[in-house]
């Protein structure tokens, strides 16, 4: 039996990736480094949404600024930075 991996020990790209795949039905493959993060969340509610999730299950918090004007690897970058890896 294989354990899933820990957000501790999975790279953040992979962690925000699994989250707008699996909480927000984003098509995996739209999930691409320039792909912009207003275009991945399509309205407002899930932009705050993935904010909470981010909050909640990697302490990391980010503002509805960035998830308007970054890109997708600029977004998991900040994340990172902020996760401290």
């Amino acid at each position: 039996m294989t354990t899933p991996a820990s957000p501790e020990t999975t790279a953040t790209p992979d962690l925000i990736t699994g989250m707008l795949v699996d909480k927000f039905e984003v098509d995996r493959a739209a999930v691409a480094s320039d792909a912009l993060m207003t275009d991945l969340l399509v309205d407002s509610l899930m932009a705050v949404e993935l904010a909470v999730t981010l909050k909640d299950e990697l302490g990391v918090a980010v503002t509805e600024d960035e998830l308007r004007e970054l890109s997708f690897a600029e977004f998991s970058s900040r994340v990172d930075a902020r996760r401290g890896r």
